[in-house]
């Protein structure tokens, strides 16, 4: 099955989301993308991590003079995807992309270049194949015939040039080996020979429309296309303020009365380009690349002119909108071209690549002088290092030294007493970017789950339920088999801790989807707005980006700030479905984390749900408490909490899934923020019921706790206005982190009381506790009781309130001695359980205190036998004590 559709679409993106989502799980195989202006951070962030996660080979070629970006950010090119530079007289202009896995392929051929803009903010045409089920098509045929003819007309890297014959032999041999189709549709023209004008059929036309942002300054290709088409009414349309045309050319260009322009509305950049006419009833287009100039229309590539591809159409739907002011050419303004400053031309580059122990660099062109070639790790100012010349007339010279995969490469001379730096490429090492292996029955969730859908689909959230209990099962089953692991092994070469990095969440976003990944590991991905009802259209966000692509133009080096629009971090829960999605949560929790099946492990460990996943429902868990699910007196999550909280440590059959020296630091800041939570309006030594579920889980996790970084979790830091939320401050993680890391056996206990005004410290043996209170026996009962008997034997704690009137107690666990002060005596109390020092001293009345040992012993008799033995213990003589406790006249008072 195959099918051509000109329909709403978002970009290329679209199609590789859509591929990450297929049903069949098909894997594939190769992915190309081809622009004039190429943006890799970009693509590196929502596009690369797709491609090469569904197992593709990955290239992106561009323009040598092109490129929005910096170096310095650009992080996997050449250690993950071919990255490649063409030249050629004119602009290497095509926009591409292609993908080829198993049984199907994608192929989109238009007007936006691999950017931010024009894969999510221009407005953008393209033409969209679908195959299915080993059918082929035309125009992959003739895109096959382009690829194998692109590197001899256009200057590329000869890896470059094989990668694309390559895949030109992939595109002939599936359309040789595919039933026999329809000749007839879509075709694609390209111009490495011929002009595409001169393709195009003869006039006469009943009607021409074109539009292109960029229209040749002289009026020549306008001039050339009315010649060519020779139609009876000409419709010319024009963004008034950012088209780039000169309006004495457009007025010689289309002179008699049947000509008109055609303003059109400039919410966004109309970046697509064509020419469409109709003769009788049928319209026929030509869409693509090419702009109406005459580098792009009225020459070949072999000539000098541009490198464009386009798609010849019949049948298709108006693409000129009918809205706007219609005027005269003679009612255009004035010229809008912006002149051109050129500098000294400098080396160009095309690439580099690590074979064999050898590095080889490849020239546009040979240069009369000896060319200087520098290496960087990262492209950042100052890391260059020379490592050689490239001699005068040389295009292409070897290195000893093999260079790092994704090292910064660039090339230097001298002109006129200045040093002229290439455009700089990134070393590629064919191993790395290779197609990644095939994992097989490698553990992964069987959907490709989206936030949005687990808040807003019951069914799908469900399905999410029963799919982590599959994993966690499949786990159990296969974690016992010897030498099972699965995980990816560490790259060779001298990869970094990025590279490692990337490739650990790339094997996520294999297991768990995309959008949980970006939930677990805090990897947010540009989401780019969806296209609006209009067709051809790609975006309803303003941006403007290469309105120049011809050389007749200096190209566009900055984009404006472009709005991100992604789903809401916190979600919207409607009350009538808060009921299901509470208990939605709390199997998501249950399902992390169960009893192996006989099958499993023979250990008796528990299968548990690979790591990513845990930490994705924690990140759910977390949104759906901002979303104000639980009603005010239901704490019913806080037992969810703990249950999340216990399946989150790290533990289990941890070979069946990637691992990352980094994880341990997000999953200890992810324990910290779902802890905090559990803290919220609790006491951690306190007994109620709350209480108590906070501690237990306090005294689990308090060592990861300290081992947090709060910078690692501000994505679970939300802002929600919605009521009965529960979110977390960066302060409460950080105060909870020093919690965590206070060695101090009391710093809960002091913790508790500071948030009450009280002082607390531990002196020589003894803690101090000083405060507003008026009664300081139930303080010093509720001291004894939250700090607990130490590992010493014997607790020493005084309470001072108000008018200096204070409390001790000596507690070894069982026996608690008390003096009451202004009272000289030492009481002895028996304290049994489910009693406690707090319970028994809660009224503040000593007469009323049961539990008392014998009779009350005076100050002057000495201390009873029980202080003697805690004394000893706490290594506190009794003198010692009685002088901490009293304050001792001087001689003569």
């Amino acid at each position: 099955m195959s099918e051509v559709r000109h329909e709403r679409f978002a970009s290329p993106l679209t199609l590789l989301r859509e591929w990450v989502e297929r049903r069949d799980e098909q894997r594939l195989s190769e992915a190309l993308f081809l622009g004039f202006t190429v943006d890799l951070p970009f693509l590196e962030k929502v596009a690369l991590p797709l491609a090469r996660g569904s197992g593709a080979r990955t290239a992106v070629i561009g323009d040598a003079a092109q490129g929005l970006y910096d170096p310095v950010d650009v992080r996997r090119a050449g250690r993950d995807y071919l990255h490649g530079f063409a030249t050629c007289a004119g602009a290497f202009h095509p926009k591409v992309a292609l993908l080829i896995g198993e049984r199907a392929c994608r192929l989109a051929v238009g007007s936006g270049n691999p950017t931010l803009s024009g894969w999510g903010a221009n407005e953008e045409l393209w033409t969209v194949l679908e195959t299915e089920d080993d059918a082929s098509h035309p125009l992959l045929a003739d895109l096959a015939d382009w690829l194998e003819e692109l590197p001899d007309v256009v200057d590329m890297a000869p890896w470059s040039a094989g990668h694309l014959r390559e895949l030109a032999g992939i595109l002939a041999e599936r359309y040789v080996a595919a039933p026999a189709g329809s000749e007839t549709g879509p075709r694609l023209l390209h111009n490495l020979h011929h002009p595409l004008l001169d393709q195009l059929p003869p006039g006469p036309v009943d009607e021409l429309h074109a539009y292109a942002p960029f229209i040749d300054p002289t009026g020549r290709a306008l001039e050339r296309i009315i010649g060519r088409t020779t139609p009876r009414r000409t419709l010319l349309g024009l963004q008034p303020r950012w088209s780039g045309y000169d309006a004495e050319a457009i007025r010689k260009a289309l002179p008699d009365s049947s000509a008109g322009i055609r303003f059109l509305d400039e919410t966004r950049l109309r970046h697509g380009k064509f020419l469409e006419w109709r003769i009788g009833d049928r319209r026929h287009s030509l869409t693509g690349s090419p702009n109406l100039t005459g580098a792009a229309l009225c020459a070949s590539t072999a000539g000098g002119g541009n490198c464009e591809l386009a798609v010849l159409a019949s049948d298709t739907d108006p693409l000129l909108p009918d809205e706007g002011d219609l005027v005269s050419p003679a009612e255009l303004p004035d010229c809008t071209v912006r002149s051109v400053r050129t500098g000294p031309a400098a080396p160009v580059l095309l690439g580099a690549q690590t074979t064999d122990g050898r590095l080889t660099v490849v020239l546009a062109r040979g240069w009369p002088t000896p060319v200087g070639i520098a290496s960087s790790p990262d492209g950042s100012p100052g890391s260059w290092t020379d490592i050689g010349e490239v001699p005068a007339g040389a295009e292409v010279h070897t290195f000893p030294d093999p260079g790092a995969p994704g090292a910064a490469i660039r090339a230097s001379a001298r002109s006129g007493g200045t040093v002229l730096h290439s455009p700089v490429v990134f070393v590629h090492s064919p191993a790395h970017c290779a197609r990644r292996p095939d994992l097989g029955d490698a553990p992964r969730l069987r959907h490709e789950y989206t936030v949005g859908e687990l808040f807003t689909d019951e069914g799908t959230a469900r399905r999410f339920e029963a799919d982590i209990a599959r994993l966690r099962e499949w786990i159990a089953v296969t974690s016992g088999r010897q030498g099972r692991a699965t995980a990816v092994p560490a790259e060779s070469g001298r990869a970094g801790d990025t590279d490692r990095w990337e490739t650990y969440l790339e094997e996520c976003r294999r297991m768990i989807g995309t959008s949980l990944t970006e939930v677990a590991f805090d990897v947010s991905m540009i989401d780019l707005p969806q296209a609006p009802v209009s067709r051809w259209t790609v975006s309803a966000i303003t941006g403007r980006e290469d309105e120049d692509e011809d050389r007749e133009e200096e190209p566009q080096e900055a984009e404006e700030a472009l709005s991100v629009i992604g789903e809401p971090l916190v979600p919207y829960v409607p009350p009538d479905r808060r009921a299901r999605f509470r208990a939605r949560a709390r199997g998501w929790v249950r399902a992390l984390d169960g009893p192996s099946r006989p099958s499993g492990p023979a250990s008796g460990e528990e299968a548990r749900a690979p790591l990513p996943v845990r930490l994705a429902v924690a990140g759910l868990c977390v949104r759906l408490l901002a979303a104000g699910v639980w009603d005010e007196d239901d704490h019913s999550w806080r037992r969810d909490l703990e249950d999340l909280l216990l399946a989150l440590p790290e533990g289990g059959a941890q070979h069946t899934e990637p691992s990352h020296p980094s994880v341990p630091g997000r999953l200890n800041s992810v324990v910290a923020v779902v802890m905090t939570l559990l803290a919220q309006d609790v006491t951690l030594t306190g007994g109620s019921e709350h209480d108590v579920v906070a501690a237990r889980a306090w005294h689990r996790c308090r060592e990861m706790v300290a081992g947090a970084k709060a910078g690692q979790v501000e994505d679970l830091m939300l802002d929600s206005e919605r009521p009965l939320a529960r979110v977390v401050r960066r302060s409460e993680v950080e105060r909870l982190i020093a919690l965590a890391r206070d060695g101090n056996p009391g710093a809960e206990v002091i913790e508790e009381f500071s948030a009450t005004g009280w002082s607390m410290r531990r002196e020589e043996g003894m803690w101090e506790i000083e405060g507003a209170f008026g009664n300081p026996l139930p303080v010093v009962g509720r001291a004894v009781s939250r700090l607990g008997v130490p590992p010493a034997g014997s607790l020493l704690v005084r309470a001072r309130g108000r008018s200096d009137r204070w409390a001790f107690a000596a507690w070894d666990g069982s026996r608690l001695v008390l003096m009451n002060a202004p009272a000289r005596v030492w009481r002895v109390y028996r304290v049994d359980p489910p009693a406690t020092p707090e319970s028994r001293f809660a009224g503040g009345d000593v007469s009323a205190v049961p539990g008392l040992v014998g009779r009350p012993t005076p100050l002057s008799v000495g201390p009873p036998e029980p202080l003697s033995r805690m004394l000893a213990k706490a290594g506190l003589s009794y003198p010692q004590l009685i002088g901490r406790l009293f304050t001792i006249p001087s001689p003569g008072s």
